[in-house]
């Protein structure tokens, strides 16, 4: 009689379990689906997909001769995590000169400036990108003589993107003074002799110019991008929506890919102007040669966006009423200021109909109440021509959904994109500035889950590598730990009513990202037959004390079957 070695009976245990052997088995864990099955204790990989997940015992029926064994050791594994919202070139150029530090005072910024003016040749721009007066110990932005001091008679820019801090040498090279008038889509702040005090909100033509030129070449693009890639590997990060590409940026993802280089499967948002003519927005969205859906599992057209108004931490988001007399953080004191709306309403509703009717998914940057519901209307009437159900429009940030908006929005199937960052860095001080009425409506969580709506997190990253201190921290585990908890960076709790639980946190960063990006039946979860993205981590998710998930760190991250970070201690 023919002996059975050990090596024959996986093999036969393999066939008779449905005909197909385990490249790879992960065992002896905590697997947290997040999908439809329960939790398991293992899975197998085969081809880049996960082939059966279950029971240990179970699953290594499908071992053969060689099939890797892994063992897991108890800990636990979460689907791939998805960051909704990033923009991870421009965040890896930012820092290609040198580390931004982080900034918690008006000296922080002056110390980086003087340091970056002994560095820099006189004449060329001094230039300092995002600084929230928000996240400032002095509750206000620099003034131009804050930036004279630390620069004696250099051009320095502090750019937060919606306004900027110019010193008195950069208002003189772009020509303003006591004399300008006030621009329609935004305002210079004068001090209480009328002259320029540094600040201006919105109306970026006045300073653009002084912004350095753009000269990063394809090759430190696709350098940037690729590096900031392995960085969101390291904690975890599997896929990511990148919010705001020109046709350049599309360029880059393709040669990164076409290099072999993607680790992170990327949907790539089309960002175009939305100001001007109505007619000339639609010939300029027929004119773009792809819709959403174009490309594969790695690299594929998500949706198209515009910027409608500026920014809730800077004071130029579009608010449903004025924003009143509590806005010493922001720079001005004006009653009746309602922020700036960049975009026209007529454009919105032109859009929404064009990309409804050429297949494309839109989304719209709305960070005040006043936008958010123009871009409902928008919506609206798109939806009267023809059903918008299924077309996953998005509302990106949306910070003041109140319930009549929650209620248009679960009508019309829209989804929002937000950054539950914001609540802990900025909303003891949102606080102040909207009083307790209106700030029960920022990030209402709970509410927007409970009335079915998809919620999907994310970061809008753009400045630092730092995964907890970068602008905004990319940190998945830190954002999901600001969802369940709420909790401010100065110690209090933002309207714990609309904290959501560990499972709700943990979707926003796996299925519900995939739902957004239409491949909810590829990723996610870990589920046979979906994609093998995933990460061990370095505690137990579901159990450990709530305040330690902000700090749990990945330990393993693999997308399709591959590794793509492993850290030392693993």
């Amino acid at each position: 009689m023919k002996m059975v070695t050990a090596s024959m009976f996986v093999l036969l245990a393999a066939q008779f379990a449905g005909g197909e052997t385990a490249e790879c088995i992960y065992y002896n864990g905590k697997v947290v689906t997040a999908g439809s099955a329960p939790a398991a204790e293992a899975f197998a990989v085969k081809n880049g997909r996960f082939l059966t997940v279950g029971s240990t015992a179970d699953v290594k029926k499908t071992a053969g001769p060689a099939t890797k064994l892994v063992d897991l050791k108890g800990r636990t594994v979460l689907p791939g995590l998805m960051d909704s919202h990033t923009h991870p070139i421009t965040a890896a150029l930012s820092e290609k000169d040198g580390a931004i530090p982080t900034f918690h005072t008006i000296a922080d910024v002056q110390s980086y400036v003087t340091k970056l003016a002994a560095g820099s040749k006189m004449g060329r721009t001094i230039y300092v990108p995002k600084v929230y007066a928000s996240r400032l110990a002095d509750r206000r932005y620099p003034t131009r003589q804050d930036l004279d001091k630390a620069a004696p008679g250099r051009v320095v820019l502090l750019d937060t993107g919606y306004n900027a801090v110019l010193s008195s040498a950069a208002l003189a090279k772009v020509g303003i003074n006591r004399d300008t008038p006030q621009p329609k889509n935004g305002r210079v702040q004068k001090d209480s002799a009328g002259e320029p005090n540094g600040l201006i909100l919105g109306a970026g033509q006045l300073w653009s110019s002084l912004k350095p030129p753009a000269a990063a070449s394809v090759a430190d693009q696709v350098k940037a991008l690729q590096s900031m890639q392995a960085a969101y590997n390291a904690v975890g990060i599997t896929s990511t929506v990148d919010r705001g590409l020109t046709a350049e940026g599309f360029r880059i993802y393709q040669e990164l890919q076409k290099r072999g280089g993607i680790t992170v499967r990327s949907s790539l948002t089309y960002l175009i102007d939305g100001t001007g003519d109505p007619k000339e927005l639609t010939r300029t969205m027929e004119a773009i040669p792809f819709v959403t859906g174009f490309g594969d599992e790695w690299v594929r057209v998500g949706a198209i966006k515009v910027v409608a108004d500026g920014g809730i931490l800077l004071g130029t988001a579009y608010l449903r009423e004025p924003y009143g007399t509590h806005t010493e953080v922001y720079g001005y004191d004006d009653p009746d200021y309602r922020g700036v709306l960049a975009v026209p309403a007529a454009n919105l509703v032109e859009m929404a109909r064009t990309a409804n009717r050429l297949g494309w998914q839109m989304t719209v940057h709305t960070t005040g109440g006043g936008a958010t519901d123009l871009l409902l209307d928008a919506y609206e009437a798109a939806d009267k021509e023809r059903p918008i159900a299924g077309r996953r429009f998005t509302v990106t940030h949306g910070n003041f959904p109140n319930a009549r908006a929650i209620a248009r929005a679960k009508k019309l199937g829209v989804a929002f994109d937000v950054q539950p960052a914001w609540l802990h860095l900025d909303g003891h001080v949102m606080k102040g500035v909207f009083g307790p009425e209106r700030i029960r409506d920022f990030l209402p969580l709970r509410t927007l889950l409970d009335q079915g709506l998809v919620v999907v997190g994310g970061s809008d990253h753009m400045i630092r590598f730092d995964s907890r201190e970068a602008i905004n921290p990319y940190n998945p585990f830190f954002g999901m730990w600001m969802a369940i908890t709420r909790r401010t960076a100065d110690g209090g709790v933002l309207h714990p009513e609309q904290a959501i639980t560990r499972d709700e946190a943990l979707r926003m960063w796996t299925s519900s990202g995939a739902y957004l990006t239409f491949e909810e039946k590829l990723k996610g979860s870990i589920e046979t037959g979906k994609l093998a993205d995933f990460v061990v981590i370095s505690k137990d998710f579901a159990k450990c004390p709530v305040d330690e998930i902000k700090d749990i760190e990945a330990l393993l991250t693999v997308v399709g079957g591959k590794t793509v970070f492993q850290a030392k201690s693993y």
